[in-house]
């Protein structure tokens, strides 16, 4: 046991803290650390939202840092905006991660033109937020909200259906499961 005792206390004493010397500035020694950025520049053809029967496109342009995979704004929270051309007005969605994807859909309310989806991820894994919009008097309108899981990007089709001549979004519920182990399936009126 002395023994046992001895070798441990020797073990102990040999391993000693060696202080850094300082290491001259010399560029060899030194690099710069710089952080990688680029800019997404995305577009999103949209159908006509403005009912002038000439198509549409969203412009989508934001920082992004291909370290850490994630927007770059400088704050906790960034905002990117959409872009359309003409007389169409931005809308600004609140990002804290990463991008977003933007979507035609159908004339959900009656008005002869196409309103739009916006799945925009969270930073709570592959959660995203889905939101609908409709371009209405020359103002954005969000019609509906929800969450849904998405995993890939076929996941972003088939979020609006139409039963008995009504339009829903269907999203999931996070905090709640089926009896199969599912997410339940939240169906918002539109």
């Amino acid at each position: 046991m002395k023994i046992r005792f001895l070798i441990l206390l020797l073990i102990i004493y040999s391993c000693e803290t060696k202080s850094k010397k300082s290491i001259p500035n010399n560029s060899k020694t030194e690099k710069p650390v710089k952080e990688k950025i680029g800019i997404e520049d995305r577009k999103f053809f949209v159908g006509d939202i403005d009912n002038d029967k000439i198509s549409d496109t969203a412009f989508v342009y934001y920082k992004w840092n291909d370290e850490t995979n994630e927007i770059e704004c400088g704050e906790k929270i960034c905002y990117i905006d959409i872009q359309f051309k003409r007389n169409i007005p931005k809308i600004s969605i609140e990002q804290r991660l990463v991008g977003l994807v933007v979507m035609k859909t159908e004339d959900v309310n009656h008005d002869n033109a196409n309103e739009i989806l916006i799945f925009s991820r969270t930073n709570e894994g592959w959660w995203n937020n889905i939101s609908v919009w409709s371009f209405q008097k020359g103002a954005w309108k969000k019609i509906a909200k929800t969450n849904a899981f998405i995993s890939d990007d076929k996941d972003f089709e088939n979020h609006i259906i139409k039963e008995k001549g009504k339009y829903y979004l269907i999203g999931q519920d996070k905090w709640n499961k089926d009896e199969n182990g599912d997410f339940k399936i939240v169906k918002i009126k539109l």
